[in-house]
Formats: C-alpha cells, sequence, structure tokens
C-alpha cells in the first residue's frame, strides 16, 4: 500500500510532457487540453483506471495496515473523485472562457480551439 500511495504521490507524467516543436513553451498542455476535448484520453479515462485497480486489489478492503499504509489507502482512495472534480472545474473554466486558439507546428500551424 505504501509502494502505491508513493508512486501516486509522485505522479505519473505522461511521456508527451516532453513535446517540443521550438516554438510554443506550453505545447503539452495546449495538446492535452484537445485530448481532452475531443476524448482522446480524458481525466474520466485515468480515474478509470484508478478505480479498476482499486477494486481489483481490492485496495479498500485492506485491513491491518500501518499508520503508514493507512495514510497510503487514504490517499490512493480518494484521488479518483478527486481527479474528477478537478477536471470538472476544469471544464466549467474553459466553458467560461470559450474556445482559446493555438497553433499546432506538426499540423502546418493549423489553429485549433482549445
Amino acid at each position: 500500500m505504501v509502494a502505491i500511495g508513493d508512486m501516486m504521490r509522485k505522479k505519473i507524467t505522461m511521456p508527451t510532457h516532453l513535446m517540443c516543436d521550438g516554438e510554443d513553451p506550453n505545447i503539452f498542455e495546449h495538446f492535452a487540453v484537445v485530448a481532452q476535448r475531443i476524448i482522446v484520453y480524458t481525466a474520466d479515462y485515468y480515474a478509470d483506471i484508478l478505480e479498476f485497480f482499486m477494486r481489483r486489489w481490492k485496495l479498500v478492503k485492506r485491513e491491518g495496515l500501518t499508520a503508514e499504509g493507512a495514510s497510503a489507502q487514504d490517499f490512493f482512495c480518494g484521488l479518483a473523485p478527486r481527479i474528477i472534480r478537478l477536471q470538472e472545474r476544469a471544464d466549467e473554466r474553459a466553458r467560461k472562457m470559450g474556445p482559446q486558439p493555438a497553433k499546432f507546428g506538426w499540423m502546418f500551424n493549423k489553429e485549433v480551439a482549445l
């Protein structure tokens, strides 16, 4: 339990966070917004994966843990709902801002609404 909690506290970083087009310093953030909008990979998917492992490994039902293990259990088991809430807030902020343009070099600088 402690190992899972430690891993998730350090966060899982997608390899695409290293994206660079030599022009846009926020290219990964822009790409992530587009991927979320067109439902390629969403926060819901990520939360679903976490919930799958919680059920599969029966993490909620683990008993007899040390204080550190119980803390890790609480952290991990609370992640999926927290991710959903954060994404809902981000979606609401994006709706209020309206579409923001971004250009992607690998698409011949075609402008895409974020």
